[in-house]
Order: structure tokens, then sequence, then C-alpha cells
């Protein structure tokens, strides 16, 4: 099997852990040259065209979050006004990448000590699934889980990045998540075609 070599943008380390997560599983034939970004999705909309035209030498993988955008084909429009090439697969996470990693709704419940039934069926719909998680680990009795949760003004805990990735790496199944989030099912299926 020959390597491809790609170059991944993202918005942060959790992006960067799903993305990795990803192309083991279903693309173990891409190796990431390096990843960039993990400024926010300002960063990424600012050089979106910058991308675009890098990938003609190198190809690109760009994921952001829709945020507070209503839709992806809402932000696509007002980021992109020009051709995306063939060699950059380009992404949208509604809302939140957050919203990808509580869809494996099992093993997330058993990561945060809480029922599963806590977590709904179709996490695409959360309006803040970050927001969800923290409210949950509130929930729970697990010490380590309070690291998640905020204090002060924060708007996360100060191990919130830490937990999740460590979940996503070693228990985050993206097969079983893709049952309940459409934007991740449809992120699958682009990555299992791209550079093909």
């Amino acid at each position: 099997m020959n390597n491809r070599y790609v170059q991944a943008v993202v918005e942060d380390v959790l992006q960067e852990a799903i993305l990795h997560k990803l192309l083991n599983h279903y693309r173990p034939d891409i190796s990431l040259i390096g990843v960039s970004g993990k400024r926010g999705n300002n960063y990424i909309r600012q050089s979106i065209r910058g991308f675009n035209e890098a990938s003609q030498f190198l190809p690109h993988i760009v994921l952001t979050d829709l945020d507070r955008i209503v839709c992806a084909p809402q932000l696509i429009s007002d980021w992109i006004d020009f051709e995306i090439s063939s060699q950059m697969l380009f992404r949208v996470a509604e809302k939140e990448i957050d919203a990808w990693i509580l869809s494996d709704r099992e093993e997330f419940a058993k990561f945060l000590g809480v029922p599963c039934n806590k977590i709904p069926v179709d996490t695409q719909e959360l309006a803040d699934p970050k927001q969800y998680i923290i409210n949950l680990a509130r929930r729970s009795r697990k010490k380590i889980i309070k690291d998640i949760i905020p204090s002060g003004l924060g708007t996360q805990g100060p191990g919130y990045n830490l937990l999740l990735q460590d979940f996503v790496i070693n228990a985050w199944n993206p097969d079983r998540a893709s049952e309940n989030n459409l934007s991740l099912q449809k992120a699958i299926i682009r990555l299992r075609d791209f550079l093909r």
C-alpha cells in the first residue's frame, strides 16, 4: 500500500485527535505530514483560500466547526467564493466536534459515569454540545471528570481537552458514533473517497 501524505488544518487539539482516529480507522494509507491551525475557526476562515491553493502541491484535509452558523451549506457559502480543489477535503462538524465525540453514546456514558439515556440519540441537534458535556459532567460521581467543569468565568474546565482527547484515543469508536451523527457519517464517506 502506497502512503499518501497530507497536511491537516484543524481548530484545536480535539479535532486533531478525531482526525487521527478517523485516518487510522478508515484511511491508514494517508499519513499526516503536519497539522496546522489550532487557532479556532476564524483563522481557518481567513486562510481557507491559501489552504486551497497549497493543496495543489500537497493535499489538505480541513476540519472546522459549524458553531453558530445555521447550516454547513451556509458556512461554505460565507467562506468559499472559489472552486474547491479535488486535493482539499473540507468538512464541517455540526454543531461542534464535541457532538461527534458524544455520538458514541454508550462509551461516552461509561466514560462520564452517567446513564446512556442522558445522551440524545441525534447529537447533531444539540445547540451547544460542549456545554451539554459540561452539564453531564456535573452529574458524574467520577472525581477526575470534575476537571471538565469550568470554575469562575472559564468556558471549560482545565482538563476538558486532555480528558476528551484521551477518550477519543482510547475508547471512541467512529463506526458507532456515525450512527448518531449525520455530519460525521458524511465526513467518513468523503474521507473514504478522498484522493482515490
